[in-house]
């Protein structure tokens, strides 16, 4: 057994231990455990003491799992990768699924995975975020649905499926944003549909935000009538899915951009929606403590104004079984952090460090250097200010606002969670906008490693350390919309990846874990590079048991003369990964009973521990994310590197108890298939596909 990682040299954290061990059986008992602690290492070293079978002590409640059993024989289908990470390759295959614009012209900025009729193949909803309704004869491209048929490919479903007609039967209605989930605890993905609706564009709006049920064939029809709307304006930039009472019913949390382009005493109230169960949702922002003020400098300065909420992203941060929130903030304002303190949530935006970089020394942003240039300034205020390095043309700075450390954050897109160094808590990938002539108090796009929260702050390692780097020429734009955490070469170790989007040079990123567990961006070498990638899902469409990439494409500030030209239309790219299907994994399908005391029929928020070849392997089930909703497979794979078998995989359902089921000795490479209250199914990779 060896020790891999660097973390501790570059401030990363705990240590983790690593074997390319195979031992035990390939049977899982199914037993439940939920007196098992199974609580993450607490010791600072990543990894539990173990008895021997892999699993720590006690954590199986006492009970004989007989794991030393057969610990020689190796299961079938068990592969030899090396332990990697080994180069990462995808082939794009639009044309060859018949997607692009010789065939099915699928176009979209925002990309959401969703199985519309419960057949195991995953589907894309693609949306270019309009405010227009779409005509379906001017086929223009606003709004897609495309349902995977397996070997027989896609289908377009997205005029026979209902789901963008108006409540009046109008084929074509306004959707900014679509995100999906199983509103109605029926069984199948019913769809919220999400309008940016603000002072411009109010008047010529026919359609708000709106919930659709699925009859679970794939057709949608308009569920209860309801106002996703507490204010006179509507503008709805994200929405997020999560059982924030473990009720078992999906509530929704939606998150509200300017009303007004720019203009703070527009900034509204986000909200939170308690599910009913039926399609039907009621105000819970109050009662869950989320409600904040209306612009002041005074509320401002305490991070507790109404903010310019752009994305918002639910996971459980600090491993209690309740889901956290996330929200963040554009205008460089303090983005927002609530714990969930058993269904109602505490505001721990500025002591967990999530606000802001704290660094806010604004001496280099060009807008100040002009304010002092064109003399604006007293010379006390103005003593640190060099020459400007951009042509001034009028004051774009305001003293006492644009000088305060609420002014001096990021332009916040999205945040993903993901446990990064593989010490079993989720750590975060924020997304930022970023221009040089802003200067250093502009956040960037970076980690956030979870030390402990709440007792610690989240750490910040830098860009430098982690390797999350990237080369500028001398001006430049991060327009970073999108981000991401995600096995790609099922080694265990988690791949960052940013949709930097609307600026010239502009394009994918892609960022691979080295051997010395810092990452390196692969994007080019691997055949992801795509100019303006704005929105971004990994799905395994294919079903080989690796996730695949599908990106959209932004068209906002291509102009014919950059390079490469701007393409037809935003076309959205299907890119088959060529390496992960070769690395040991595990794939779950969890499914929640339900209300009545169970998890939501998504299990959104279950929490899954894997131990396999020495090593704990952490990851959570997640809905839709970020600006716009990025939402992926919910078919979740994790990579196990060398290991063949899992010891022990722990699945912690988000129903109102927290209870857990225990597997033991899992072989690698096929569907664990788990109902809550039922016994665990084994399935092969090729019975899962053909829906066996």
């Amino acid at each position: 057994m060896r020790l891999a990682g660097l973390w501790a040299a570059v401030g990363f954290g705990v240590l983790a231990l690593v074997g390319a061990g195979c031992d035990g059986q390939g049977n899982g008992d199914g037993a439940d455990a939920a007196d098992g602690d199974a609580a993450d290492a607490a010791d600072g070293d990543g990894a539990d003491a173990s008895d021997g079978d892999g699993a720590p002590d006690g954590a199986d409640g006492g009970l004989d799992d007989g794991a030393d059993e057969g610990a020689d024989e190796l299961p079938a289908g068990c592969m030899f990768p090396g332990p990697g990470p080994r180069p990462l390759l995808f082939t794009d295959v639009t044309e060859e699924l018949g997607l692009g614009p010789a065939g099915l012209r699928a176009t979209g900025t925002q990309v959401t995975v969703v199985d519309l009729n419960g057949d195991r193949w995953p589907d894309l909803a693609l949306v270019k975020g309009s405010s227009e309704r779409e005509d379906p004869a001017a086929a223009r491209g606003l709004y897609r649905l495309l349902e995977n048929q397996g070997e027989a490919g896609f289908a377009d479903r997205t005029w026979s499926s209902g789901l963008f007609d108006a409540r009046d039967d109008t084929p074509g209605r306004v959707a900014s944003l679509a995100v999906f989930g199983d509103l109605d605890n029926d069984g199948d993905q019913d769809a919220f549909l999400g309008v940016y609706e603000t002072t411009d564009n109010q008047a010529a709006l026919l359609d708000h935000s709106d919930v659709y049920l699925n009859d679970g064939q794939g057709t949608f029809t308009p569920g209860p009538v309801f106002r996703f709307t507490t204010q006179d304006h509507d503008p709805v930039a994200s929405a997020v899915l999560l059982d924030y009472d473990r009720d078992g019913r999906l509530d929704l949390f939606t998150a509200h951009h300017y009303a007004r382009y720019g203009y703070l005493e527009t900034m509204i109230q986000d909200n939170l929606w308690r599910g009913l169960g039926d399609g039907a949702f009621e105000d819970a922002t109050g009662p869950a403590g989320l409600t904040t003020e209306s612009f002041s400098l005074d509320a401002a300065s305490r991070g507790k104004t109404h903010r310019p909420s752009w994305g918002a992203t639910a996971c459980d941060l600090d491993g209690d079984g309740w889901p956290d929130l996330l929200v963040n903030s554009y205008g460089r304002m303090f983005n927002a952090l609530y714990r969930n303190a058993g269904g109602a949530f505490e505001d721990l935006s500025m002591a967990s460090g999530y606000a802001s970089d704290a660094v806010y020394d604004y001496t280099d942003n060009q807008f100040y250097a002009c304010f002092c240039a064109l003399g604006l300034g007293d010379a006390l205020y103005c003593t640190d200010a060099d020459p400007p390095q951009i042509t001034c043309q009028g004051n774009n700075w305001s003293r006492g606002v644009d000088d305060q450390a609420w002014r001096l954050g990021g332009n916040s897109a999205t945040v993903a969670c993901g446990d990064v160094d593989g010490d079993g808590d989720l750590d975060l990938l924020t997304s930022e906008i970023a221009h040089w002539h802003i200067g250093q108090s502009s956040d960037r796009s970076e980690l956030l490693l979870n030390r402990g929260f709440p007792a610690a702050q989240f750490r910040r390692p830098g860009n430098q350390a982690t390797g999350l780097v990237r080369e500028h020429i001398l001006s430049w734009n991060e327009g970073d919309l999108g981000a991401a955490l995600v096995d790609l070469d099922n080694d265990g170790w988690l791949e960052a990846l940013i949709a930097s989007s609307d600026y010239p040079g502009t394009h994918l990123l892609l960022w691979q874990r080295r051997p010395d567990h810092v990452f390196q961006e692969v994007g080019l070498e691997a055949g992801v590079r795509q100019h303006r990638a704005h929105g971004l899902a990994w799905v395994d469409y294919d079903r080989d048991g690796d996730y695949d990439l599908v990106v959209g494409t932004s068209l906002a500030r291509w102009s014919a003369g950059d390079t490469p030209p701007p393409p037809e239309d935003a076309f959205v790219h299907v890119y088959r990964n060529e390496v992960g299907q070769d690395g040991n994994r595990l794939l779950l399908h969890l499914v929640g009973a339900g209300g009545a005391g169970g998890a939501s029929r998504d299990a959104l928020g279950a929490r899954v521990s894997i131990i396999a070849g020495g090593r704990r392997f952490a990851t959570e089930k997640q809905g839709p994310h970020g600006l716009g909703g990025f939402q992926h497979d919910p078919l979740l794979i994790v990579g196990l590197g060398e290991a063949c078998r899992a010891d022990e995989v722990r699945v912690r359902w988000p129903n109102a108890q927290g209870s857990e089921v225990v597997l033991r000795d899992v072989d690698a490479n096929q569907v664990v298939w788990l109902e809550e209250g039922q016994p665990a199914r084994y399935l092969s990779l090729e019975d899962y596909r053909q829906g066996r």
